[in-house]
């Protein structure tokens, strides 16, 4: 609170702050002062901040927030895996600063120890500079694209002219959202999945946020359009501890039962995704509602004991 504030904080303020006593507020100045030095001045009518002549003051340790710490070390893993480029002059400097970022939040100042965490991408698909590029600098620009669109639900194959919205990378994949204009509606493209791209002269449609978020990422998962159902799913006690912790979307809900076993309630539009994820806890969950999502599960799992039933 000192080190973002410009000018003095109040009494006031730093009791609302820390939600603290006055007496638990004069511990921990003291603190501050008699363990890490830290020049705190406090003026009476005035409050307390640093002494702007001395050195400047940082707590030591390690002080980065869970999010901070994940993108930092997310950027140097995505900078690292860049291949030498047209931007390879901007992107060390870059990642250098990076670096430096890491290196200042360690204790000590010592080197932060990259090759101590992992992050692994699962299920990742390579997109070439030559699709990935001109996508890019379309939605930048502001300019339509031509492509051509192989889908993989219906495995056809479609020239398409579209109004690019916005790029999304989710789940270590690149997608697009934009407005076809030969359908009149927003989809979503997988980038791997489009070739023979145009970078066209005319100007894009524009669709306001407020739009894009209704139809796209209103229910579970990437294609999802308006949610316009709740699926509710029981979990077994062994496997609440996981779920419990898990945000499947936004405004889910959930509660835990008497026997230790969780309720979780997920909106939806598109069963596919949602149906994939449930699949994945195996036994250990069941669809509970609506009637038509138990439907999709159940025909799924049919087929797979199907594949195992004559051995």
């Amino acid at each position: 609170m000192l080190d973002a504030r410009r000018h003095p904080v109040s009494t006031q303020d730093l009791l609302a702050g820390l939600e603290c006593s006055r007496s638990t507020l004069h511990r921990t100045v003291n603190h501050l002062r008699d363990v890490f030095d830290a020049p705190i001045v406090n003026v009476p009518g005035r409050g307390y901040f640093y002494d702007r002549n001395a050195s400047k003051f940082e707590l030591p340790g390690l002080w980065f927030r869970a999010d901070e710490l994940e993108a930092l070390l997310v950027m140097d893993h995505l900078l690292e895996s860049v291949q030498p480029g047209v931007l390879r002059a901007q992107i060390s400097p870059l990642r250098d600063k990076i670096r430096g970022l890491l290196d200042h939040g360690v204790r000590g100042r010592a080197s932060f120890p990259t090759h101590r965490i992992r992050i692994l991408r699962a299920h990742a698909r390579q997109v070439p500079p030559e699709k990935l590029l001109p996508v890019a600098s379309a939605v930048v620009e502001r300019r339509q694209l031509a492509f051509t669109y192989t889908g993989r639900e219906k495995d056809e194959t479609t020239r398409r002219a579209a109004s690019p919205q916005r790029l999304v990378y989710y789940r270590d994949q690149w997608y697009l959202d934009a407005w076809d204009e030969g359908r009149d509606g927003l989809r979503t493209f997988s980038i791997d999945r489009m070739s023979d791209i145009e970078v066209l002269d005319g100007g894009a449609r524009e669709v306001g946020e407020g739009e894009l978020d209704a139809l796209l990422t209103a229910g579970y998962g990437l294609f999802s359009g308006p949610a316009k159902h709740k699926a509710r799913l029981r979990f077994t006690a062994e496997r609440a501890r996981w779920v419990a912790d898990e945000t499947w979307h936004p405004d889910q809900s959930g509660h835990f039962l008497p026997d230790g076993r969780y309720e979780l309630t997920v909106p939806y539009s598109d069963a596919r995704e949602l149906a994939g994820e449930i699949l994945r806890h195996g036994p250990d969950v069941e669809v509970l509602g609506p009637e038509s999502l138990v439907e999709v599960v159940r025909e799924r799992l049919v087929r797979a004991v199907a594949l195992y039933a004559a051995r």
